[in-house]
């Protein structure tokens, strides 16, 4: 699902600037409507969630920032199979991506069901309305501004106009049948290099481990997933760059989208990315690490005093971070 997000933020804003006048109702045609997205998540707050209570500095520094910020949501049905939080700064015209692990633990009051303790329950039970809230609060409280959603036939639709993505299957292959999806989810794919189209492009992005048995390949659960998938963006990236045509291409799945993002500020945003290189595009993960909890099942828990160093950076706070550093240095 993330083979287009760095040119998506882009492309997207110029593509609407270009035919804006087209869009006669724009702003409420484009938005999630999701029954539930007035009744935000409250999170519990229990002994496995880490309050970081130095939050002055973060706070400081995103309200003196221009810095808009997205959630980006890749939708399985009602689950967001891929989540990412994307700031954009329009005064250094650089873009950072913080890709959130869909296992990610997040309990909410009153969501006590199977599986309701990750995050990407969160869009089913709220929208994505509800999701940026949580995401900010899994970000010590960063704002973020706006949403933007897409489906499976938006992903696939992307790579079939860039002509399929050119990657290298690893050894031992890929192989996962899932007999209970609807239709049922076959992938098989042998080692070796080969070019991916739609549909074969969203099981490439979907797959985290092999059925057991059948001996293909382990990518060890979401966080292998995210790396490959970051692999799988470079390759697409220096395809569609190639190409040249990335209006045409958010064109192309525009009709899978939605956003809360007003057309006039997708002008003055559009305007504000006039320029941007895409080499100031930084990819990150949220940090953290798996950890069974007391319900038996595998969450992703995320790391927050790591959380905070890696916004101080985006947020270019390097004098307060060097300062911590030598304090705690002091410490010892």
């Amino acid at each position: 699902m993330k083979v287009f997000w760095k040119i998506f933020t882009i492309a997207f804003l110029s593509f609407v600037v270009l035919i804006g006048g087209v869009f006669i109702g724009f702003n409420t045609f484009m938005k999630d409507q999701h029954p539930n997205a007035e009744v935000p998540p409250e999170r519990v707050q229990d002994d496995d969630f880490e309050e970081i209570e130095e939050k002055d500095e973060l706070i400081r520094a995103f309200s003196e920032s221009n810095r808009v910020n997205f959630v980006m949501l890749g939708l399985e049905g009602m689950r967001s199979d891929t989540m990412m939080f994307v700031s954009f700064d329009p005064d250094t015209k650089k873009i950072d991506i913080i890709s959130v692990p869909r296992d990610t633990y997040y309990p909410r009051v009153g969501y006590d069901g199977l599986g309701k303790k990750k995050i990407n329950a969160v869009y089913g039970d709220h929208g994505a309305a509800g999701v940026k809230t949580v995401v900010s609060d899994v970000l010590l409280d960063v704002p973020v501004h706006h949403y933007i959603t897409i489906t499976y036939k938006g992903a696939a639709s992307i790579v079939n106009t860039i002509g399929g993505v050119p990657v290298t299957i690893p050894n031992p292959g890929m192989y996962y049948r899932d007999d209970y999806d609807d239709p049922p989810l076959v992938i098989n794919f042998p080692p070796g290099p080969r070019v991916l189209k739609g549909d074969d492009a969203v099981k490439f992005l979907r797959y985290r481990q092999a059925t057991p048995g059948s001996g293909g390949l382990d990518r060890n659960g979401d966080l292998g997933r995210i790396q490959a998938q970051q692999e799988f963006m470079q390759s697409a990236m220096k395809k569609a760059m190639n190409l040249g045509n990335l209006p045409g291409l958010v064109s192309n799945s525009f009709r899978h989208v939605k956003t809360d993002i007003e057309l006039q500020d997708i002008m003055r945003l559009a305007t504000s990315a006039i320029g941007l290189d895409m080499q100031n595009i930084q990819m990150h993960t949220l940090p953290g690490e798996p950890k069974y909890m007391e319900d038996k099942l595998s969450y992703f828990v995320n790391d927050a005093k790591e959380t905070r160093q890696l916004l101080l950076e985006i947020y270019g706070v390097q004098e307060d971070i060097a300062q911590e550093d030598t304090s705690q240095e002091n410490n010892n």
